[in-house]
């Protein structure tokens, strides 16, 4: 569900009477400020609350995925809802789009607040248990014990002269010119310390079940909220926009959105990166970010004002609304089955790409023993490639065509996780590979995300225009829905890097569909594309 949003159009600005259509850049940014915080928020989202459901209440792989593909499941159903209830709002006094956002918005954050209290209040019940005391994990999970009792580890210990305590043993990671046999241990160690607290957490939640209860309660809320005002502000862009403009709208949208992420990271990189810190003071930073932004949205945008300057605009310039002047016939029969070839790749795409995206912050801190704070950076780093690989993207479809650069970004993809499989926490450089890999295959996300709304909507006519992006986003968030369950039970019942095979199985399935996809690849001209994306002028 966080994959690019928009409406994407190949047509030009209208130039008349000496003068050109040109996009408004301060309106558009303005109207972001909604995406901004929407991005914001799932930034955060998708990384720290498989942390919380995995470390603080000891759910396996399966069950947190099951959780954390609540949020798609409920989009599926609600984004068509609310967005046709703001279709419909054409009373509301601060705007048909804005009432959502402003309600949903203040809802979001208060949601966020209660939902801090319950990760609060489990928290403090496992540190009242023990879960920095090395002798208390011992006592809850007898593998530990083992562990810290074989001979080769007392040596090891002994010879490093480290005391058996949580700091002493939490800090091994940071010795270096470890031999071989040496670093295996420290890794062992790593591992059955977390396993440990997880095993606390998970019987902490046996005695205590009301805590998880109310906080997957509070997560619904949560969840209801944000999906209420996300139609609306992703509707607000084509509001406001006149149609010829809207693949440049797009852009400076998907900028903002950008950079809320990037506060997103943040803020957990300042909060979030220690297992024994709590997450009270993440949750109220984020929710004042909410508030701050819907501040500032309010103060500045005038949605009513902005639609009636769209719509002289395209009075103005003779702008033709071609989705309500062409036929709405039915697709003919090759046009219908590469329609569908086009949503099994999407839908295949990110049963693959998402299982390893919701899993990682759990499976990079728990097997390869990375930081919080350093899972936090990768984040960051492919947050920064996927908005460098746009430029190449753009010049590669642009060349090539659409269905050839989904084509590269797929294999691309599928080839960069199979290494994944075999890294393990001593694995030389792990710290570099694992990261190359991954930015390898964000570069493949982009490729197919950024390409495969367009040939969808290429094969719309008329005002079938939203409901075939509609058809996206159910394939899309259907398999996102699903993905992070169905992965977690191979990760439970085969091993934890099976979830590289499992999304190279299913890239690689994407693949099969778009090699047959027939229609949907029109180009845009060559001369203009890029310039479109980064000048207001033709």
């Amino acid at each position: 569900m966080k994959e690019e949003i928009g409406i994407t159009t190949d047509e030009t600005p209208i130039a008349q009477n000496g003068g050109t259509l040109k996009l408004d850049f301060k309106r558009t940014i303005l109207v972001g400020f909604a995406f901004f915080g929407i991005m914001c928020f799932w930034e955060v989202y998708d990384y720290i609350m498989p942390l919380i459901l995995n470390t603080r209440f000891g759910l396996n792989s399966w069950q947190y995925g099951l959780i954390m593909g609540l949020d798609n499941l409920l989009a599926i159903f609600l984004l068509p809802l609310f967005g046709s209830l703001s279709d419909r709002s054409k009373s509301a006094k601060m705007g048909r789009r804005t009432r959502f956002i402003f309600w949903g918005t203040i809802a979001a954050a208060v949601a966020i607040l209660i939902l801090s209290i319950f990760e609060f209040v489990q928290f403090k019940k496992i540190m009242d248990a023990g879960y920095s005391d090395i002798n208390a994990l011992m006592n809850s999970y007898s593998a530990l014990k083992e562990l810290l009792e074989r001979q080769d580890v007392v040596d090891f210990l002994n010879q490093m002269q480290v005391s058996l305590d949580y700091d002493s043993l939490t800090k091994l990671n940071s010795l270096k010119g470890l031999s071989e046999a040496q670093s295996i241990i420290v890794a062992d160690i790593s591992l059955a310390i977390k396993d440990a607290q997880i095993a606390m957490g998970a019987s902490i939640v046996k005695s205590n079940a009301w805590v998880l209860v109310m906080f997957i309660v509070s997560l619904l809320i949560l969840l209801v909220s944000m999906a209420s005002y996300r139609s609306p502000a992703v509707s607000l862009m084509p509001d406001i926009t006149p149609k010829p403009l809207r693949s440049q709208a797009n852009a400076l949208i998907t900028f903002m959105g950008g950079a809320g992420g990037v506060v997103a990271i943040v803020l957990y990189k300042v909060f979030a990166n220690s297992p024994t810190k709590n997450y009270l003071f993440l949750f109220i930073s984020l929710a004042v970010v909410l508030l701050v932004v819907l501040l500032v949205y309010m103060l500045t945008v005038k949605e009513n004002k902005f639609v009636k300057l769209r719509e002289q605009e395209e009075e103005k310039y003779n702008v033709v609304d071609e989705e309500e002047a062409e036929g709405t016939d039915k697709l003919p029969k090759a046009k219908l089955v590469s329609l569908f070839l086009i949503l099994m790749t999407v839908f295949l795409w990110f049963m693959g790409y998402n299982a390893v995206k919701s899993h990682l912050s759990t499976y990079a801190t728990r097997m390869l023993n990375f930081t919080q704070g350093y899972v936090g950076t990768l984040s960051i780093l492919n947050g920064a490639g996927g908005a460098i690989a746009l430029l190449p993207v753009a010049l590669l479809a642009n060349k090539l065509g659409r269905k050839k650069t989904v084509i590269i970004g797929v294999i691309v993809a599928a080839l960069a996780f199979v290494p994944c499989f075999f890294m393990k926490a001593t694995t030389p450089g792990v710290k570099y590979l694992f990261p190359l890999c991954y930015l390898l295959a964000g570069f493949g996300m982009v490729c197919v995300n950024v390409n495969t709304l367009p040939m969808v909507t290429e094969l719309s006519r008329g005002s079938t225009v939203g409901k075939y992006t509609g058809y996206y986003y159910a394939f899309s968030m259907s398999a996102q829905a699903v993905t992070p369950a169905f992965a977690g039970i191979f990760m439970d019942k085969i091993s934890q890097s099976t979830v590289f095979i499992y999304a190279s199985v299913f890239i690689g399935l994407a693949l099969v569909t778009t090699v047959f996809i027939k229609h949907g690849d029109n180009k845009p001209p060559k001369k203009k594309k890029m310039l479109e994306y980064f000048s207001d002028e033709d």
